[in-house]
């Protein structure tokens, strides 16, 4: 079959200044056998009614109105009403170049790929756009590859691809008949890198395009970017969970190691958010010192894990391993002005 019919789902919740960008991205693709399926998410602004309008516009285009459950349960509902041989998953804030599904489906058809994956692009309210470097030569992975390369490589970026879903397409069929859906943000954080390990035990090929088709929108009030109390709790929870799902699949010590390593960005980001929150300064210093000390991150600085660290971090995290916590809480405060 060369015009397969693909599914692009675009989960949909308080975006409505985002929205139409989104979806004219998708519905002016180049390639036309397409179901869109928007999932209102109960959101609370004028986005359901968006979604109707649009859906009355394009016979493409379907629209499921449902009580808010979050972006994971979302794409769950994304899932089973996909009806495609590939399915996409775009963020609602987001955007896709509208060469994007055409390319996709040349380079999964000609390689008998599951998955392909290619570049995206960082932009903000400023206009200013910065391009991820697509950092491999290698055009498929397969075998080992998938597990001693390229998905440790997903979690640390070396790649310049990471573990977000928007700039992938799947094989319906890989993940219906696997049963694979995504957890619940709400049930634990960094959904997609969750969903990636769930994933990969079954996965035979992926392809890699090398070019930059998703741009992804830094939006300030996002879930990773808002200060929440019990965000490093949040954190340990999936690194436990996680490195279960890596051992239950076998997959080897690379992945844990690169596993740890994301695990210590998600407690950078925990520990910036208490800097930027409004909380007094003898409240930040004893909730970051209180992080410091948290039992689970001090279990994950060995040697080598850090030694796969940006000299940077791997400077912050000795300090931390070697309990000079005043230096740590120095050397980050200067790192988030």
């Amino acid at each position: 079959m060369n015009n397969p019919l693909v599914t692009v789902v675009v989960p949909v919740y308080n975006v409505e200044k985002y929205l139409d960008r989104c979806i004219d991205s998708i519905v002016n693709q180049t390639y036309k056998n397409l179901e869109i399926i928007l999932i209102d998410d109960g959101s609370p602004d004028n986005c359901p009614k968006m979604c109707d309008a649009w859906a009355e516009k394009d016979s493409r285009i379907k629209v499921i109105h449902k009580q808010n459950a979050g972006l994971g349960m979302a794409r769950n509902s994304g899932i089973e009403a996909a009806t495609g041989e590939y399915i996409f998953f775009i963020d609602s804030d987001d955007y896709i170049d509208i060469f994007a599904v055409e390319k996709s489906v040349a380079t999964a058809i000609n390689s008998k790929s599951q998955i392909v994956m290619f570049g995206h692009t960082n932009f903000d309210d400023f206009a200013n756009f910065s391009p991820l470097k697509i950092k491999t030569d290698k055009l498929y992975f397969e075998g080992e590859d998938l597990f001693n390369d390229l998905l440790p490589g997903l979690f640390v970026y070396d790649r310049g691809l990471g573990v977000r879903t928007g700039n992938k397409m799947f094989s319906l069929k890989l993940l219906k008949e696997n049963n694979l859906f995504y957890k619940s943000e709400r049930e634990i954080i960094s959904e997609d890198a969750f969903f990636a390990l769930e994933l990969f035990k079954h996965v035979n090929k992926v392809a890699i395009l090398p070019e930059n088709l998703y741009f992804y929108y830094k939006n300030p009030k996002s879930l990773t970017s808002t200060y929440r109390e019990d965000r490093q709790e949040k954190n340990n929870l999936f690194l436990i969970e996680a490195l279960k799902e890596i051992e239950q699949n076998k997959y080897p010590d690379c992945v844990a190691r690169a596993l740890k390593v994301r695990y210590h960005s998600y407690t950078i980001s925990a520990l910036k958010q208490i800097l930027n929150s409004d909380l007094n300064d003898t409240e930040k210093k004893e909730n970051i010192y209180k992080i410091f000390k948290d039992n689970t991150l001090n279990e994950t600085l060995s040697s080598d894990v850090l030694s796969a660290e940006k000299k940077t971090l791997k400077i912050f995290y000795y300090l931390i391993r070697y309990k000079m916590y005043y230096l740590a809480f120095m050397m980050l405060k200067i790192r988030v002005k």
